[in-house]
């Protein structure tokens, strides 16, 4: 098939998240399954900056390129790479000349993400040309969620008008975001619910452990990482607060993430509790360094808010790890499928801290549970288990 991914960011863009990686994990398998895959993206990057240009593409469409999986890849500029980091405001120059010639070569379009100008323009030209298109929300598609509220009910009234009824089917990652959706006004009929895919083959060759705590100067202390963009929702906040409650003066917290306006409130609390001496920030970490991370903490909490799958917490034990994380929507769902870590309730402290303080009591027996999880995990959530469940659906979308 003729596969046309639309996505606001893309593989070397981890400042965004989860998506860009899920996004990734799919091109490739469904390219090692035989099919004809386009991505068209923004070049999004980070806060200060986009993702390298060739020369004299700074505010036209890239070159076409090809992966290594022999995908191919087209890169529009945004307007502007603040507007796309601070507000998600992506203005991609070239999208709509490139897809007013090009929608109707393709069998299916597939967007990603909503409340997007790139969707937007996507759906508009897919639907001129008869070509039905999917959507995966991951947990983007309820308008209060997060920041930007107002601006998405502004844009869903305008810009993206039509974006979500007019997709052939929508996507749920977990029975949580099935429910949301149909809370949204999507029919259950159109829902189909499949899992994130991981690309396994990051974690055929793990790396050495001791190296992230070397780098960071950890030392033997006991470790308890969070690893995701630092927003209110991610509820560090709690874990903060947690973490001071546990009577382990040798134990280290390190916060891995990228600042999306929330860093200095949480620095504030990190002083108020009289912790800077055991919590680090390091900032994004990406590719190999997060893997590093991951192997080398202790635990790994995640006591996010609306969290409608977490992929971290499946990284964490793909890598040997074990989690904890919020009971609030998806994530609690697939770890409590998974085993390998603990569910606790969202936002409480006390339960927070009872179950980091379990883990660090008994590290072989949660490492064992980690390393026991990861059979379900690759069965479940492997890309091209992932991939084979999306291609039928492709072709139920194409035939209708």
């Amino acid at each position: 098939m003729r596969i046309l991914h639309i996505t606001p960011y893309f593989e070397d863009a981890w400042a965004y998240g989860g998506i860009p990686r899920v996004v990734s994990a799919l091109v490739k398998g469904l390219a090692r399954r035989g099919h004809d895959v386009t991505v068209c993206t923004t070049d999004a990057c980070d806060r200060s900056s986009r993702l390298g240009a060739p020369a004299g593409s700074l505010r036209r469409p890239w070159p076409p390129f090809r992966t290594r999986n022999g995908s191919e890849v087209r890169v529009f500029p945004n307007l502007s790479n603040k507007l796309a980091y601070d507000l998600q405001f992506f203005v991609p120059f070239g999208l709509g000349s490139f897809l007013r010639g090009h929608a109707g070569s393709f069998d299916v379009g597939h967007l990603h993400a909503c409340h997007n100008l790139p969707g937007a323009i996507a759906a508009r030209h897919l639907t001129r040309v008869g070509v039905p298109y999917l959507l995966t929300p991951n947990g983007t598609a309820p308008p209060w969620i997060e920041r930007r509220r107002l601006g998405k009910r502004i844009f869903d009234l305008s810009l993206g008008r039509g974006v979500m009824a007019g997709a052939s089917r929508v996507v749920a990652v977990t029975k949580a975001e099935h429910d949301q959706l149909v809370k949204t006004g999507v029919r259950a009929a159109d829902i189909r619910v499949m899992g994130n895919p991981i690309d396994l083959s990051e974690f055929e060759d793990l790396p050495e452990r001791g190296r992230f705590r070397a780098r960071a100067n950890l030392g033997a202390a006991p470790v308890v990482l969070f690893l995701g963009k630092l927003t209110p929702r991610k509820r560090v906040d709690v874990l903060l607060q947690a973490f001071g409650a546990l009577a382990r003066p040798d134990a280290r917290l390190v916060i891995a993430g990228n600042d999306m306006g929330h860093e200095s409130a949480l620095r504030s609390l990190v002083r108020h509790l009289d912790l800077d001496s055991r919590v680090r920030f390091t900032g994004l970490i990406k590719g190999r360094e997060r893997l590093e991370a991951l192997a080398d903490a202790d635990v790994v909490a995640y006591p996010s808010e609306h969290e409608i799958f977490g992929l971290v917490p499946l990284e964490a034990l793909l890598s040997g790890t074990p989690v904890i994380v919020a009971d609030d929507s998806g994530c609690g769902e697939v770890v409590r499928a998974t085993g390998g870590g603990q569910v606790v309730p969202l936002g409480n402290v006390e339960r927070l801290a009872e179950a980091i303080d379990a883990v660090l009591d008994a590290p072989l027996m949660w490492r064992k549970a980690a390393m026991g999880a990861q059979s379900g995990i690759r069965a479940c959530y492997g890309a091209d288990v992932v991939c084979a469940q999306l291609e039928q659906v492709y072709q139920d979308m194409a035939g209708a």
